[in-house]
């Protein structure tokens, strides 16, 4: 993410200086010319900017750079600010810092060399206030998931079942494993766990094990000291993030048996180094890890460490694939549409035909929760109705259904589906033939056979 900086300084040349050099460094600099504009900017949003670079001297009669600064620590405390200073007022300077600035630097033919080695000095204090910004955003996304019952949709018994095991977890602070295949939720349920608990207002932080190389992943969770490599910098690890907080673990499977020692160690003694240093670090973070693997496969392959799953598993609970709370579809597919609908203007939740339900009821979802959302999303935004009919569906959900028959000839299954498609398009084209051969991609000759077929003008 790009440092956003705001340079505040009445001198035209000195914003465009400072913007240059910002810019070269990747960031993504914003220039005003006064304290009062400044002031605006992050008074109407505090977490816009990840440091301020403020001049003190703003001439007579205008807000000066101190002042300004006052103002700015009231409005965001934890805001990184560097005073610009001039010839003959680095004793305002200095006041400057006891006011709360972290850095300032003198206008003078080295600025910008001396601005590289303030912001450098800095580096730490800006990756640590865009971190912490990552983190509420995280905290808020958590907060509205979690809206009423952990927002886990089902009546289904083995839902309840995951709703006991949550609620009777949640105090304990101890490693939970979530098991289940993937698309079933895991995620929101670690994050059910977290806010059902005391670290409820603290920090939920996730990643993804699979995502990232090994390297990489250890930077991430245990962050690194500048320079660890060839023109790194500093990185706060997702363990100090999660100080006091709550830790997933996504598809722990993924992890080098050599990179679970490192995991093991922590849970066990809640202390690491940085990757880079020499510094022991301690953290008070609880571990939830999730997997879609076969875990007990994969120790007896030598894959993963049995006594780091025996220190995960404290509490194992189990997710069951859709296929095994088919009695839920209905359900979730109206909550995605809320949702949705909530989400975007013009879109408006629709009704589920029964026989659109009884196609969704027949297909396996081996995508699970996540599966099922996104095809009802996709239909829900296409279709212009108020009623989500089989012809809406995807070809392979149609399919699943006309082999699905508890003994009815699959000819007869088939004739129903094809039926109900042509009754929806007759309807939605008010019985013009021509509009429902040219929505149908049929010949007319072969329409009206088929309406012969099954007699759907007797059906009108």
């Amino acid at each position: 993410m790009a440092e956003r900086i705001l340079v505040v300084d009445d001198q035209t040349a000195m914003q465009d200086l400072l913007t240059d050099l910002l810019e070269q460094r990747g960031a993504e600099p914003v220039a005003v010319g006064t304290v009062a504009d400044g002031l605006e900017m992050v008074s109407k949003s505090p977490d816009a900017f990840d440091l301020v670079i403020l001049d003190l001297d703003f001439g007579e009669g205008q807000t000066s750079g101190l002042a300004g600064l006052e103002e700015i620590k009231k409005i965001n405390p934890s805001l990184p600010v560097v005073i610009l200073t001039g010839k003959g007022t680095i004793s305002t300077a200095v006041e400057a810092i006891k006011l709360g600035a972290q850095e300032y630097v003198e206008k003078d033919f080295y600025i910008e060399e001396n601005m590289e080695l303030a912001l450098t000095r800095l580096n730490h204090l800006i990756r640590a206030t865009i971190d912490n910004k990552r983190l509420r955003r995280e905290r808020e996304f958590y907060r509205e998931e979690l809206k009423g019952q952990y927002n886990i949709v089902g009546k289904s018994r083995v839902i309840q079942q995951v709703h006991q095991q949550i609620a009777e977890v949640a105090s304990i602070p101890r490693p939970v494993l979530i098991r289940g295949e993937r698309g079933t939720g895991k995620e929101l349920v670690a994050a059910a766990i977290h806010n059902n608990s005391n670290r409820q207002k603290r920090a939920f932080i996730t990643i993804n094990c699979a995502a990232l190389a090994e390297g990489l992943l250890e930077c991430e969770l245990f962050g690194q000291e500048d320079n660890a490599f060839t023109n790194s910098s500093f990185r706060e690890g997702r363990f100090v993030l999660a100080d006091k907080g709550t830790l997933f673990l996504d598809e722990i499977g993924n992890m080098s048996v050599e990179f679970q020692q490192k995991i093991l160690r922590v849970l066990e003694y809640q202390q690491f180094e940085r990757v880079g240093g020499t510094k022991t670090i301690k953290v008070d973070v609880r571990v939830i890890a999730a997997t879609n693997g076969d875990m007990e496969a994969d120790i007896e392959a030598g894959k993963f460490r049995a006594d780091l799953y025996d220190r995960l598993a404290f509490e194992t609970i189990w997710l069951p694939p859709l296929r095994e709370r088919k009695e839920d579809i209905e359900l979730l597919c109206y909550h995605f549409m809320e949702r949705l609908a909530g989400e975007v203007a013009n879109i408006k939740p629709k009704k589920l035909a029964p026989e659109t339900l009884e196609c969704l009821n027949a297909y396996n979802w081996p995508g699970n929760v996540r599966e099922l959302k996104y095809v009802i999303e996709r239909i829900t935004y296409k279709v212009d109705g108020d009623t989500i009919s089989p012809r809406h569906l995807p070809q392979e959900i149609l399919t699943a259904y006309s082999r699905s028959g508890d003994g009815e000839p699959l000819s007869n299954r088939l004739a129903q589906v094809e039926k109900q498609i042509l009754m929806d398009v007759y309807e939605q084209c008010q019985g013009e033939l021509e509009d429902i051969a040219r929505q149908l991609s049929l010949p007319f000759e072969s329409l009206k056979q088929l309406m012969q077929k099954h007699q759907i003008d007797d059906a009108q």
